[in-house]
């Protein structure tokens, strides 16, 4: 998979990396994205009881819709403008 970034101050810097390439240059950036959606989740979770409770692999949850929880929960001036 191939994931096309850019950046949100000059929109010319543009990167295509794969999985990997992106994991390791926005490592920080992905682990503050996924502790916030974790956080999100946690908070949603508590307000339910406890028989709707479902899945607490947050992770696994983030990057099954990674162009959009990156791009939302990422403190960074990246974002993902495509998956290919």
């Amino acid at each position: 998979m191939k994931i096309i970034v850019k950046n949100r101050r000059n929109h010319s810097e543009r990167l295509e990396l794969t999985l990997d390439e992106f994991k390791a240059k926005f490592r920080n950036e992905l682990t503050t994205a996924i502790n916030s959606y974790t956080h999100q989740q946690e908070q949603k979770d508590m307000l339910k009881p406890p028989f709707m409770h479902q899945n607490t692999d947050y992770k696994h949850d983030f990057y099954q819709d990674l162009r959009w929880n990156f791009n939302n929960y990422a403190p960074t001036n990246y974002y993902i403008e495509k998956q290919i």
